[in-house]
């Protein structure tokens, strides 16, 4: 009967180690190929806008860049922007509470026109059904914002508005999009201006 030979124990480590190190240096150079995933995140614009944040999103990324055709895609045909009665400027009012989508529209032409730079930033990531839909369709996503608007290249002459809005949004059953339909102003009044006044000056 023969016997098997013992493999030294040293010899074995040895093995291993040798093996150890072809697979490290393997991964190694596979890695050297790939590299890290360097690529962005997914971020604003988004389209589809298969999600209600989205669109606000959207509405943010537009008073950025001062993208008209971006900005009124956010919005619903029946849209209306409800306004914080606050008016130190005395800009006439446009209508006693509300204005629609076409109103919106020609604020924000003239605002974009007319502006440097905008910063906008909007905050928050809660969202709820809203009550106010007996469809129960319609979700409200309550935000805080800061909004800065510059007249000149300096950045030293604008407007500045901050504090809350309410976003009610709305998906469309014809193609998926989440749009907004009301938007309710709840500015701090204690700021220099309301976005809702801010809006108003750019109405002529």
């Amino acid at each position: 009967m023969r016997r098997l030979t013992e493999v030294p124990l040293i010899r074995k480590r040895e093995t291993v180690y040798a093996i150890a190190s072809v697979l490290t240096a393997l991964l190694i150079s596979m890695a050297c190929l790939t590299g890290p995933d360097s690529s962005p995140p997914p971020s604003a614009p988004w389209d589809p806008v298969d999600s209600a944040w989205k669109v606000i999103e959207n509405l943010e990324y537009a008073y950025n860049t001062m993208d008209i055709d971006l900005y009124m895609s956010c919005f619903r045909d029946d849209f209306e922007f409800h306004l914080l009665w606050y008016n130190p400027h005395g800009c006439p009012a446009i209508q006693d509470s509300f204005w629609g989508y076409a109103e919106e529209e020609q604020i924000h032409q003239n605002m974009f026109e007319v502006v440097h730079a905008i910063e906008l930033v909007i905050t928050g990531s809660q969202e709820s059904p809203w009550t106010g839909d007996s469809t129960g369709m319609s979700l409200q996503l309550p935000r805080t914002f800061d909004l800065k608007v510059y007249l000149d290249e300096a950045h030293t002459e604008g407007y500045r508005a901050s504090g809350s809005a309410l976003f009610i949004c709305r998906q469309d059953t014809t193609d998926d999009q989440w749009y907004i339909w009301q938007w309710w102003d709840l500015s701090d009044t204690k700021e220099q201006t309301t976005w809702g006044a801010l809006k108003e000056m750019f109405f002529y």
